[in-house]
């Protein structure tokens, strides 16, 4: 080019975003996972509905997320089950949505056992079955007692998605591949528990395993630690424990400490590391425990791990009473245990010890925090988006 000679160079126009699907799913996998979050997407637009829908897109969305929020508690008042919700609008889910399901023949109520990776565990005592049910969907399967549980009274139970399930999602319609567990007991005194597994996938019982324990009877919902279940046995403060690969009970004792008496508040946990914790409470002190086993001492031995006094990290006047307190269950998916005062109920994490009111609060017999990512609405569970206005 000879010298004067002007040129200009004209910049390039910004590529456009491409318009597919893939730029579509990166931008929802980022919306939070709260009820009315993927359901108010939904609504945009025939594309972004099918998008949305996808059971590939929600298996990433779970994955993204981990943990399913909190969704509220089912609450037993001497058997007077009932859904409180602790979300707040626009994610709030109705008490009615979660109604539970009734008994063949006479239509009243099941009994509540627990609730876990987004089922629900009730039982048909008059007629010896497990009902295991999926409050999002409303999908359920009834399962027959085994045989050896037709007498005496299913006490306590645990249902716990199968490792096969692990790719579906906390609400699908169908129920994913399940395992069961019923512990049961005659009426007579001073008999063993027993317990059997059911696996839905087999829908076979394995066999029977059983081991003395003290008059006693199971307290709150079962706790999930890796392959096992734990029960906190009320009366004696022990923990019974179900090992579900090798089918067998057994019984924990409780730590020899003075501050673990018969009337303390308990609760088993599951720890960092996945070990066995337990929640001890007295007055307005939290004492929490760490199970530590090795290979010369199979058996494990309570660690203190823990102190909480309430007084310190609650925002209380020196006037107000805010015990007797009791802890009223754990949530396994957000490792947080929660505990009924007399100004409400709070959610207390595990790890950062952080505390955070739910409700003002009623006082209940028992409380089951249920966790789900609620998908009604997107064509999943074939029903529209039902969440408080």
């Amino acid at each position: 080019m000879s010298e004067g000679t002007t040129s200009s160079v004209l910049e390039p126009e910004p590529a456009p975003l491409p318009d597919n699907d893939d730029l579509h799913w990166e931008i929802f996998l980022r919306l939070p996972p709260l009820p009315s979050s993927l359901p108010r997407a939904a609504l945009v637009c025939k594309r972004w509905r099918r998008l949305l829908s996808d059971p590939g897109f929600l298996r990433r969305f779970r994955a993204r997320h981990r943990a399913p929020p909190l969704l509220g508690f089912f609450a037993d008042e001497d058997g007077d089950i009932e859904f409180m919700p602790t979300l707040r609008r626009p994610d709030r889910i109705p008490c009615a949505r979660f109604s539970l399901p009734r008994r063949r023949g006479d239509g009243g109520y099941l009994s509540f056992l627990g609730c876990r990776h987004g089922l629900a565990l009730l039982v048909d005592r008059a007629r010896f079955e497990a009902v295991v049910w999926n409050p999002v969907s409303g999908t359920q399967r009834r399962v027959l007692f085994p045989p050896e549980f037709s007498n005496g009274r299913v006490y306590k139970g645990a249902v716990l998605m199968s490792s096969s399930g692990d790719g579906h999602l906390h609400g699908d319609c169908c129920l994913a591949p399940f395992k069961l567990v019923l512990v049961h007991q005659t009426d007579l005194p001073d008999t063993p528990a027993s317990a059997c597994l059911y696996e839905s996938e087999s829908g076979r019982w394995g066999g029977i395993s059983s081991t003395a324990i003290p008059s006693s009877r199971l307290h709150q919902p079962g706790v999930l630690v890796g392959d096992r279940v734990y029960w906190m046995l009320y009366g004696t403060s022990d923990i019974l424990e179900f090992d579900l690969d090798g089918q067998s009970l057994a019984v924990i004792q409780k730590p020899e400490d003075a501050r673990v008496t018969n009337n303390s508040g308990l609760q088993a946990l599951r720890t960092e590391g996945n070990k066995l914790g337990l929640a001890t409470l007295s007055k307005l002190c939290i004492q929490l425990w760490e199970r530590e086993t090795t290979n010369l001492d199979c058996a494990g031995r309570w660690v203190p791990w823990k102190t909480v006094e309430l007084d310190k990290v609650l925002t209380i006047s020196p006037s107000m009473k805010i015990w007797p307190t009791t802890i009223l269950g754990f949530d396994e998916d957000n490792d947080a245990f929660f505990i009924c005062t007399s100004i409400g109920i709070y959610m207390i994490q595990l790890e950062s010890m952080e505390f955070t009111k739910l409700l003002s609060g009623d006082w209940f017999t028992a409380y089951y925090p249920y966790t789900s990512f609620y998908t009604a609405g997107l064509g999943i569970s074939g029903g529209r988006t039902e969440l408080d206005p």
